[in-house]
C-alpha cells in the first residue's frame, strides 16, 4: 500500500498547531505530590494537562482511561498485542528571563515558544496526531496502538510506575518521542545522589540554589553576616568575572545573589552552574569553613567527577557526568543533590556510591534516592532498523543511532526506544529559558511517527 504520509499530515497541520498551543498554555509544573489528593496526586496543573489530552481524544473517538490521576492512555484497535508510545505532560519549572511568556505558546519565526514545547508536550501531540491520522483516514492495521500519558516524568516517574502496576502488559514494539533523532539505542544510568550533613553557619547563615536536580542551576543565593567589607568584595567578584548578581542589605545580613545559565542536567557543560559561582565568590571573599573546604575539594567547578575520583569515559556511551542540581540549608544542616549519570563500565554501587562514602567527614551521609539503571538496545534489532529506515526516508540523513546522557520513558517498559523529536544540528533549549519547537520540525516528526506506527502495526 503506497501512502503519502507527508500529504496526510499536512492536511491536519493547522489543527495540530492549535491543539499544541492550547496544551502548552497549561502550567503543568509539579508543585506538590500528595497521594491522598484523589484524582490529582501531582497537582491541579498536571491534572488539567492530562484531562485536556483525554477529553480531546474522547471527542476524536478514541478509547481513553484516566488511571487514578497518575497517568492515562489513549488507544484504538482491538488486537491483544499493541504498538506503544509514552509521552509526558509535566514540565520543569519555567525559571526566569524568557523573551516570550513561558505559558503563552506564542509563535515567532515559525517557532512555538513555551515550557514543554520540545520536552515533551509538543512531541506528545505529534504522536497523538500520528494516531489520529491513521484512525481518521481508515488505514487498516493489524495491531492496537496505545499512547500512554505520564505527568511525573521530570520528578521521579511515579506516574508510569503506577500505570504499569495496573497495566503491566508491555508493547510488542514502540517508541518514545522525548529525545533525539535519528534514534537513541543507549541511555546512561541516572541517579539522585544526595549528601547531607551539618555545617558551621556562623558566617554563612544560609545558602541555596537550583530548582530541580536535572537542571543546571540558573541562580544561587547566600545569606551571610552583615559586613560591608564582604559586600565590596562580592561586588568586585561580580565585576571581575563579568557576572550578573547583586548584594542586598537588611538589618542583620547580606544577601548575595548570582546568576548562571540553565541547561539540561545531562549536559552540565552546556550551562553555567550558579552554585559553583557562589562558592567561587565565597572563596574570593576569603570565607571558609569545613563545609566550604569539602565543596572545594570534591565538587566545585567539576562536572566530570574528577575531584570525587569517579571520572570515567566509555568509548561508546561517553563520560560520567555530575550536575550539582540543588543545594539547600536549614539551620546548620545542608543537602546537596547531584544528578549523576554514568555509562557502561561503571558499577554505580561499588565505583561511585561506596567510593563517595569513603570521602565523607564527621556526620556527612550519602544516600541515593532515585536510580534509573542504564539502558542498552541492540542497534541491529528489527525495531531499530525499521525506525531508522523511516527517519532516513523523510530526512535523507544517514547519521547512525546514538547514545545519550538523558533518560527517557524507554526505560519504563520493554521493546521501545527513544526516537526524536530533536533533529541533529538544531539548537535546543529544553530545561532552559526560551524553550521552543520549530513548526517545520514538529511536522516532520509527525510524518515520521505516522509512518512508524503504520510500519509497526500494519
Amino acid at each position: 500500500m503506497n501512502i503519502d504520509f507527508k500529504a496526510l499530515v499536512l492536511k491536519y497541520k493547522d489543527q495540530m498547531i492549535k491543539d499544541t498551543q492550547d496544551l502548552l498554555r497549561i502550567d503543568s509544573e509539579l508543585t506538590t505530590f500528595d497521594p491522598e489528593r484523589i484524582g490529582a496526586p501531582f497537582g491541579e496543573g498536571n491534572k488539567q494537562a492530562l484531562d485536556f489530552m483525554l477529553n480531546m481524544a474522547n471527542k476524536d473517538g478514541f478509547r481513553t482511561e484516566n488511571v487514578d490521576g497518575y497517568a492515562g492512555h489513549i488507544e484504538f484497535g482491538d488486537s491483544e498485542d499493541y504498538i506503544g508510545s509514552i509521552g509526558h505532560l509535566d514540565v520543569v519549572p519555567a525559571g526566569t528571563g524568557w523573551t516570550y511568556p513561558p505559558y503563552g505558546a506564542e509563535i515567532h519565526d515559525n517557532k512555538i515558544y513555551a515550557r514543554g514545547a520540545e520536552d515533551d508536550k509538543g512531541p506528545t501531540m505529534a504522536v497523538y496526531y500520528a494516531m489520529k491520522i491513521l484512525k481518521e483516514e481508515g488505514i487498516k492495521l493489524s495491531k492496537r496502538i496505545k499512547l500512554i500519558l505520564g505527568i511525573d516524568e521530570e520528578s521521579g516517574w511515579r506516574c508510569v510506575n503506577y500505570y504499569f502496576k495496573k497495566y503491566p502488559q508491555a508493547p510488542v514494539a514502540g517508541f518514545i518521542s522525548d529525545a533525539d533523532f535519528p534514534l537513541i539505542y543507549a541511555e546512561k544510568g541516572i541517579t539522585s545522589t544526595i549528601i547531607r550533613g551539618s555545617f558551621d553557619n556562623s558566617v554563612v547563615r544560609k545558602i541555596e540554589g537550583g530548582l530541580r536536580s536535572n537542571m543546571v542551576p540558573e541562580s544561587a543565593r547566600a545569606y551571610i553576616v552583615k559586613d560591608l567589607a564582604y559586600k565590596e568584595k562580592f561586588e568586585n567578584y561580580l565585576k571581575e568575572h563579568n557576572l550578573v548578581g547583586k548584594v542586598s542589605v537588611d538589618d542583620e545580613e547580606l544577601i548575595l545573589e548570582v546568576e548562571g545559565k540553565s541547561a539540561h542536567g545531562s549536559l552540565p557543560q552546556d550551562g553555567v552552574n550558579a552554585i559553583h559561582l557562589m562558592f567561587n565568590a565565597l572563596n574570593y571573599m576569603g570565607i571558609s569553613n569545613e563545609f566550604i573546604e569539602f565543596v572545594n575539594k570534591y565538587l566545585n567547578n567539576d562536572y566530570l567527577g574528577v575531584k570525587l575520583g569517579i571520572a570515567y569515559t566509555d568509548k561508546e556511551m561517553g563520560e560520567l557526568t555530575v550536575n550539582w542540581g540543588t543545594l539547600k540549608t536549614e539551620g546548620n544542616r545542608f543537602e546537596i543533590v547531584l544528578n549523576l549519570r554514568y555509562p557502561n563500565g561503571v558499577n554505580y554501587q561499588k565505583d561511585v556510591f561506596e567510593h563517595i562514602e569513603t570521602l565523607l567527614i564527621e556526620d556527612y551521609k550519602v544516600t541515593v534516592e532515585h536510580h534509573q539503571k542504564l539502558l542498552y538496545k541492540d542497534p541491529n534489532s528489527h525495531l531499530i532498523k525499521t525506525l531508522m529506515g523511516i527517519y532516513k526516508k523523510h530526512t535523507g540523513d544517514e547519521s547512525p543511532a546514538i547514545s545519550i546522557g538523558g533518560g527517557t520513558f524507554a526505560r519504563a517498559t520493554d521493546n521501545v526506544v527513544a526516537f526524536g523529536p530533536h533533529f541533529p544540528g538544531k539548537p535546543t533549549y529544553i530545561h532552559q529559558k526560551d524553550e521552543f519547537i520549530d513548526i517545520d520540525d514538529l511536522i516532520t516528526a509527525t510524518i515520521i511517527y505516522t509512518e512508524s506506527f503504520y510500519e509497526l502495526a500494519k
